[in-house]
């Protein structure tokens, strides 16, 4: 909800007037919102697939213990949690909070700042803290928690746009997918996803005789009939103290227009050549947001 907050902005800074949810004829189905702009009406849904579920999982679970050590952290000092155990949200936490509690007992508060930071492991090696001496913020924990995992951000890019296709299909105006990759997913992930991969052949002595791309992405498939999307709107970092300008990827097959305001973010098309970029005409759109700023 949110993130359809952020879109709904986002078209209303770049001149657009917006209805909710009004159903297509043909299918009752009822995307986000209609866009009105003066040149142009678009379709617009938004949507924010769940990206690397077991990795964002694993970081809500260690939380919950960075916050214990965040609290028993002496005053005067920055942890470093750079490695927790693997304790779930519905196990005890009593013998993790006794073992950082023990640790942390004869380190003095205060430290000189040329103090030597100290490490603390345990846990069959499965806990690693540095404490640094000093502290610039309120938060005591500068790292919460390593976690590591594959990164499945453009293959949930993927996903979401063949589904969402099914909630925008016959719409009678030009289909914008309005797509959140936030926190883990850069325009790296939307090059893949939609338009495809760059190659690079050498030969057996490592001298390289040809490079190249090829549109594997959902956009480079080559189709008679015009596509039921006409682009998508990407965005990098949306949450409550930033959101970047998002990116407009264009649908190589869509041969309509674009309101214009919109054609003034950052472009991205596809055509033999790979991937061509146009610079944004105009920038720090959502500035206008008036996000939250975080003061230490």
């Amino acid at each position: 909800v949110f993130f359809e907050l952020v879109v709904a902005r986002t078209l209303q800074i770049l001149g657009g007037q917006i209805e909710v949810e009004l159903p297509v004829k043909e299918t009752n189905r009822r995307p986000d919102f209609c866009a009105r702009f003066d040149d142009e009406t678009i379709t617009v849904e938004a949507t924010v697939p769940e990206l690397n579920r077991a990795t964002g999982k694993q970081m809500e679970w260690n939380e919950e213990l960075v916050e214990i050590v965040e609290t028993l952290t002496p005053s005067g000092w920055t942890v470093l949690v750079l490695r927790l155990p693997n304790i779930g949200p519905n196990d005890s936490k009593r013998e993790f909070k006794r073992a950082i509690a023990q640790a942390f007992r004869t380190i003095p508060p205060n430290p000189p700042s040329d103090a030597t930071p100290l490490e603390i492991g345990g846990f069959d090696d499965e806990l690693y803290l540095t404490l640094l001496p000093g502290r610039s913020g309120k938060r005591a924990a500068a790292a919460r928690g390593m976690v590591a995992g594959a990164d499945d951000t453009e293959s949930r890019i993927r996903a979401a746009v063949t589904y969402k296709k099914r909630q925008v299909r016959k719409s009678v105006t030009p289909v914008v997918l309005a797509i959140s990759a936030s926190p883990f997913g850069g325009l790296d992930d939307f090059d893949q996803a939609l338009y495809g991969l760059t190659f690079e052949t050498v030969d057996h002595e490592g001298k390289t005789i040809q490079t190249g791309f090829k549109p594997t992405g959902l956009f480079g498939i080559p189709r008679p009939e015009a596509p039921t999307v006409a682009a998508v709107l990407a965005y990098r970092s949306v949450g409550f103290t930033e959101a970047t300008d998002p990116v407009l990827y264009l649908h190589p097959r869509f041969t309509g227009l674009l309101p214009e305001s919109l054609m003034k973010l950052e472009v991205r098309s596809l055509d033999a050549a790979g991937i061509q970029t146009r610079t944004a005409r105009a920038k720090n759109i959502l500035d206008a947001l008036n996000s939250v700023v975080w003061r230490q």
